[in-house]
């Protein structure tokens, strides 16, 4: 019996190491993707990034955080290009990568926020046919407050989507500052709960609310 009991205590001791290497490579990964991003410069190297994410995402499937940077990426290459059709491509594969993040973090306030960002730029490809798009991004904003009013992306792509919008649909700088002010107090205050969980924005948040002064 003691025997088996040492047996079994070093096959726990084995399992718990053996976890724990391997929650610190998939880390490592993802930090490593989320310094790929920082040197970004065109859409080309937006999908390249992206698509590094979905491979991590094939390797983790219980973790939410590559398919959601998977989005992110995918978010800023149709930022990265003026041609529309690509815009809708790169935005479609984002909400499919978002609902696979929804799909493993239920009620995530990080994964309803980029939702209605993605929502809002499908928006804004053609706004006059697209206007279910815009409800459906007030949808999802409304549900990532809701689920933490403290998360600051929030106010952020609120700001953000009010100044880009013309003066004379409701939008501007005078109408987005507050909700930028209210961005840039939260990122004051924001901590993460781990190295890989979202912690971007601050820097958008300070260059926006200049613009408005």
């Amino acid at each position: 019996m003691k025997n088996l009991a040492k047996l079994l205590t070093l096959l726990l001791v084995f399992t718990g190491m053996n976890s724990f290497a391997q929650k610190s490579n998939f880390q490592q990964s993802v930090l490593s993707g989320l310094e790929k991003c920082k040197t970004v410069e065109n859409s080309a190297d937006a999908l390249n990034v992206a698509g590094y994410f979905e491979n991590i995402a094939k390797t983790a499937p219980k973790e939410w955080t590559p398919s959601y940077y998977a989005a992110y990426c995918n978010l800023y290459a149709g930022l990265l290009t003026t041609d529309k059709g690509l815009k809708d491509q790169y935005w479609d594969n984002a909400l499919l990568e978002i609902d696979q993040a929804d799909a493993i973090s239920a009620n995530n306030s990080e994964i309803y926020a980029l939702k209605g960002y993605l929502q809002f730029m499908k928006m804004s490809i053609s706004p006059m046919s697209r206007m279910n798009f815009m409800a459906e991004s007030a949808e999802s904003m409304k549900k990532a407050a809701e689920i933490n009013p403290e998360n600051p992306r929030i106010y952020l792509i609120r700001g953000q989507n009010i100044y880009y919008t013309p003066e004379a649909y409701g939008g501007g700088a005078a109408k987005a500052k507050s909700l930028l002010e209210t961005a840039v107090s939260k990122f004051a205050a924001f901590k993460p709960v781990n190295a890989v969980d979202p912690n971007w924005g601050a820097d958008s948040a300070q260059k926006l609310i200049a613009k408005c002064n």
